[in-house]
């Protein structure tokens, strides 16, 4: 399986949003904010989900072998620590 282009990558994530339309047909201005809302989300699920659920998630999508679910989970926690404490 192609590894691709990681979603996450500013650049990546601006080049896809620049492909599609808004519900109205036109194009989304505000790229900061919509990866702002894009990142707190992913980090709050992340950090929100026992590691082992995530591997779990991560095998169902197909991809093979065991991925770094530990090491993501403590480091969204972490980002929670840092930037909203008691939150999560």
């Amino acid at each position: 399986m192609s590894r691709g282009k990681n979603f996450i990558d500013r650049a990546v994530f601006k080049e896809i949003l620049d492909q599609i339309d808004t519900v109205l047909g036109n194009k989304y201005q505000d790229i900061d904010t919509i990866y702002g809302d894009l990142s707190r989300y992913v980090v709050a699920i992340i950090a929100s989900t026992p590691p082992q659920q995530l591997q779990e998630k991560y095998s169902k999508l197909g991809w093979e072998g065991a991925a770094n679910v530990r090491a993501m989970h403590e480091a969204a926690k972490h980002w929670y620590k840092i930037y909203h404490p008691g939150r999560l």
